[in-house]
């Protein structure tokens, strides 16, 4: 069969929006290439009909071997192809053979894709693979004409099961796409993914099998400096996904050490709920463990660490805080301890005797020979139910800011409470409202005040009158289950004394469940939390002084700044840009080596010539079909991969290189243009074709 060839164009005519590049050689690298190429032709046309994307489809078919179909044949194309124009350069044997390793290597893909990229026509250039498959989003996206000169756009590539239904309609098409998802390649690295959608924690991981606690973006997979525990880094922002959190609230445990990302600076660590509002944060000094009381109904949450990005020289990631734990902490409570009312009158006895004498002196006595004996018999019950803390046993309880530890004085036993102190309790038919003991402090100079309780949307529950000691009973207004935060404090502040530097509001003897359940009023309406209750439980020394580690790197680090950590994981599959970008970049390096780890370095080259990274989000997707074990790089083959190319004496760029190429562009705040100017094989008269001409030949 003759074919009739056309000479390649220049980009004189009418150009399309965007310029879809790829390439290929019907040799069946990765297994069923005709198969997975046809469902990524029939999708973009169809797609791009669809929508009505102005594109053309550049595909470079390098190296066509002597005994195999050339694939504008071998593959079917539709008579119509809309708005989409295909073109099919080919890059002859002869100019191959050019190349030191050949015969090893039967395509140079980067080089193969310069060829179309320098020869496309449309404003956009999209470089991607033949197996791949877009979103109707993504189309959508595309066809609206948004793309923006000055940025890169970068995508996760999520990766399918190959049986994609070849002769299928697009829909069924992208349904099995959505249905069969193997794993995700995000910025952070490769996971393999639930059939909820969840990265798939591994077998040994910060969080318990079953945890239901799932790490999004921001998190970077499981590490361990033997012999110790394993941990996982976070960059800039990190989410926290729960697929099946506590009915009314729970509370997370963290265990965090800050890294190298926030230097010597403070380390603060926040936490940002799901609309982007800060909610809590910590000071993390040294290994820290932390608690959390999630709101109900929390599905997700962020934790950002706002003094971080600062880089190390031999790791292109961010590493702000690593995380040893993250996982749901158990229900706080303590046992009873067995006491008689005689027994606690005769321990509490200064107290009660204040409580008294309190009442008296604002009631008056009359008041007190009344009210006396059932304050007093109500006091003395709270007490007997204290655990060996100041809670009722087996009251579900945290403490959280505000509260100091457990003191004694003599035979009395308390907490002191400071500004505000959070108190969450677990609401339930013999918790419907909550009995305090309480007095003022010094920094309220021991005078009677107010109490204010509020919940954790700043809603007022009550308002109590303390004067000396006093029993109150709470009503809470709050749904059955719900594990909430009540917020205590003095109405008009308090202050700090000179004999303490504490600032001591009021002390709390006994805290349980009060006796106004049948008066209780009616529950409010939930709120939106204005903050989650945290708490730091203990700290220690840091495993790691990054300090004085990082001293010798200290001057190249300064000189990077605080850099972009950008989306390399299986950017050869997505990266879209304007045309000029690609002319000013020269394109991929065309060094004559395997292709591992070009794309990266032509995306580090892109972001330091000034060109913003923009990572597209859900549910805009690209879904790549896979491939045989081996033939490309994944985590169950690469050792294949590896195998091969030593093999055939291959050489590549190793991950070390692309670090230290990384490292440099950041200190001198520059790229690296690795092409001369007749890039993409320019000088070389290639053949151009597409399928309307082939079909018209074939048919001659």
């Amino acid at each position: 069969m003759q074919l009739a060839h056309e000479n390649v164009s220049t980009r004189n005519v009418e150009a399309p929006y965007l310029s879809v590049v790829v390439t290929a050689r019907n040799d069946d690298h990765g297994g069923s290439l005709l198969r997975r190429m046809q469902v990524f032709v029939d999708a973009w046309i169809n797609q791009a009909k669809r929508h009505q994307l102005p594109s053309e489809l550049i595909l470079v078919e390098w190296n066509p071997p002597p005994d195999r179909e050339r694939l504008v044949t071998a593959l079917r194309w539709p008579s119509d192809t809309g708005p989409c124009k295909v073109r099919v350069i080919e890059v002859p044997p002869e100019v191959h053979a050019r190349y030191y390793h050949s015969t090893a290597l039967a395509l140079y893909q980067m080089i193969a894709k310069n060829v179309g990229i320098r020869r496309a026509r449309g404003e956009f250039i999209l470089a991607t693979n033949i197996d791949i498959v877009f979103s109707d989003e993504l189309m959508m996206f595309l066809a609206e004409r948004r793309l923006e000169k000055g940025h890169m756009y970068r995508i996760d590539r999520t990766d399918v099961m190959s049986d994609v239904p070849v002769n299928d309609p697009l829909d069924e098409q992208l349904a099995y796409c959505q249905q069969h998802v193997i794993r995700l390649c995000a910025r952070e690295g490769i996971y393999p993914v639930t059939r909820d959608g969840f990265r798939q924690n591994e077998v040994e991981d910060i969080t318990a099998p079953g945890s239901g606690i799932h790490f999004g973006s921001g998190w970077f997979p499981v590490e361990r400096w033997e012999p110790q525990e394993p941990f996982r880094w976070i960059a800039d922002e990190a989410e926290i996904l729960l697929a099946n959190p506590p009915q009314g609230g729970g509370v997370v445990v963290l265990e965090a050490e800050a890294g190298p990302g926030v230097g010597s600076a403070m380390p603060v660590l926040q936490v940002l709920d799901k609309s982007g509002s800060l909610v809590a944060e910590w000071i993390v000094k040294g290994r820290t463990s932390l608690e959390l009381l999630l709101p109900q109904g929390t599905q997700s949450f962020r934790l950002r660490a706002p003094a971080g990005g600062l880089p190390v020289v031999d790791d292109p990631r961010i590493l702000n805080f690593r995380f040893f734990r993250c996982d749901w902490a158990e229900s706080q409570t303590h046992a009873a301890v067995e006491r008689s009312a005689f027994a606690v009158f005769q321990e509490a006895r200064p107290t009660l005797m204040r409580m008294l004498a309190a009442w008296r002196a604002s009631h008056g006595i009359a008041s007190l020979l009344v009210k006396g004996p059932g304050l007093l018999r109500r006091t003395v019950d709270l007490m007997r139910k204290r655990g060996d803390d100041i809670f009722e046993a087996g009251m579900e309880y945290r403490v959280g800011q505000g509260w100091y530890e457990l003191e004694r004085a003599g035979a009395e036993w308390f907490r002191w409470v400071s500004e505000q102190g959070q108190l969450a309790v677990r609401i339930t038919e013999q918790m419907r409202s909550v009995a305090l003991v309480v007095e003022p402090g010094p920094g309220l100079g021991f005078q009677p005040f107010t109490l204010l309780i509020r919940d954790s949307s700043g809603q007022l529950i009550a308002r109590a009158p303390v004067s000396g000691v006093t029993y109150l009973d709470v009503a809470l207004p709050i749904p059955c289950g719900t594990l909430a935060t009540l917020v205590l404090s003095a109405e008009g502040g308090t202050t700090r004394t000179s004999s303490d530097q504490r600032a001591l509001s009021f002390r709390v003897y006994a805290c349980g469940g009060g006796v106004r359940t049948a008066r209780a009023t009616a529950t409010i309406e939930p709120r939106v939390a204005r903050f989650w209750m945290a708490a730091t439980i203990a700290s220690r020394a840091p495993e790691v002084n990054w300090e004085s580690s990082l001293e010798k790197w200290r001057a190249q680090i300064e000189d990077m700044g605080r850099p972009a950590f950008l989306h390399l994981s299986a950017c050869g599959d997505f990266t879209l840009m304007a045309r000029e970008h690609w002319d000013d970049l020269r394109g991929y390096a065309e060094l004559d080596l395997f292709s591992m780890h070009l794309d990266s370095l032509l995306c580090c080259a892109a972001h330091h010539a000034g060109v913003r990274e923009k990572v597209l989000d859900e549910p805009m997707r690209i879904y790549h079909i896979e491939h045989g074990i081996g033939s490309g790089w994944t985590p169950e083959g690469k050792g294949q991969l590896y195998e091969r190319l030593a093999q055939r004496r291959i050489q590549c760029v190793s991950y070390e290189e692309v670090v230290w190429s990384i490292a440099q562009m950041r200190r001198l705040g520059t790229t690296v243009i690795f092409n001369l100017e007749d890039w993409g094989l320019a000088g070389t008269a290639l053949s151009e074709i597409s399928p309307s001409t082939a079909l018209y030949a074939s048919r001659v």
